[in-house]
């Protein structure tokens, strides 16, 4: 019989099984985890209580909410910082920078063509957005897809919000010849993180804001080249230095703004919009971690 002590428990989990020969990098993860856990455990001294706190808080997360359809786990390792450092681990540095998708990405958003608007939102100001996807050696990746997503003026996702119809600020585009893309969207502004759930308790229990800096969601591909997830920021919001999600690092646009009355002629405008232009860079599939 098993004589299982604060000594021995944590190896005995460990143990139990096949130790790895059914699924090794299964193995690896969860001998490293339960090490850690426990590890934890030990550290805090953990008690029932709050063991079952921890349960409860886990239990509501799974839950779906109107504010994030597919519960708040994401959500969860987005604001504990787990997702970027994921992604700060696997960058390679070559290409445009790849970033946290975020929870609230829907896949298969209506098609679009170059100059379509993303969304309706007349309360928002027009932002006429362009660049191109290009290869590491600056050559336009022509038929690129790009899929876009963002919230509106109000920092409202379309499936957040019920007065938005569905598609609203999702769409996919298709870059032309010369790998360009172009599209007329609203200057999204900083928003709040959903916080009626779990996730929003945790920030207000440790004294932490929930606010992400404005930023527009991309995932950009094309065959024989590794897809790209990533988002841009806008230069001066204030929340650049502070993103709930820890998320902001160089993918960062400067806004031209237009208010002559030429200009707004020229776009079909009533009132101020503005422009900016980022080009995307994709690595090949075929580039060698020793390339890197």
């Amino acid at each position: 019989m098993q004589n299982i002590t604060l000594d021995t428990i944590t190896q005995a989990v460990i143990n139990h099984g096949d130790r790895g020969k059914s699924h090794p990098r299964l193995y690896e993860i969860y001998t490293s985890l339960i090490r850690h856990l426990h590890e934890f455990v030990r550290e805090v001294n953990l008690t029932q209580s709050e063991l079952q706190q921890g349960r409860n808080f886990l239990n509501q997360a799974s839950h779906h909410t109107q504010e994030i359809p597919i519960g708040e786990i994401h959500l969860l390792t987005d604001i504990l910082g787990i997702s970027e450092l994921v992604e700060l681990l696997h960058d390679t540095h070559r290409g445009t920078e790849s970033n946290l998708e975020g929870p609230l990405y829907v896949p298969n958003a209506p098609e679009r063509q170059l100059n379509d608007h993303l969304g309706i939102d007349p309360e928002g100001d027009a932002l006429f957005l362009s660049g191109r996807v290009l290869d590491l050696n600056g050559q336009p990746i022509a038929n690129a897809l790009i899929d876009v997503w963002q919230s509106n003026s109000q920092g409202l996702y379309d499936n957040q919000d019920p007065s938005q119809p569905l598609g609203n600020f999702r769409g996919r585009f298709k870059t032309n010849k010369s790998g360009t893309y172009r599209f007329e969207t609203v200057v999204p502004l900083a928003y709040k993180v959903p916080t009626s759930g779990p996730a929003g308790e945790l920030l207000r229990l440790l004294g932490r804001h929930p606010l992400r800096a404005a930023h527009i969601h991309f995932k950009v591909s094309a065959p024989e080249y590794t897809p790209l997830t990533t988002q841009i920021f806008i230069a001066g919001d204030p929340h650049l230095d502070s993103d709930t999600t820890f998320s902001v690092r160089s993918t960062i646009v400067e806004l031209q703004k237009h208010e002559a009355l030429d200009e707004l002629k020229a776009q079909n405008q009533s009132k101020q919009f503005y422009t900016t232009e980022f080009d995307f860079m994709l690595k090949p599939v075929t580039l060698s971690s020793r390339e890197l």
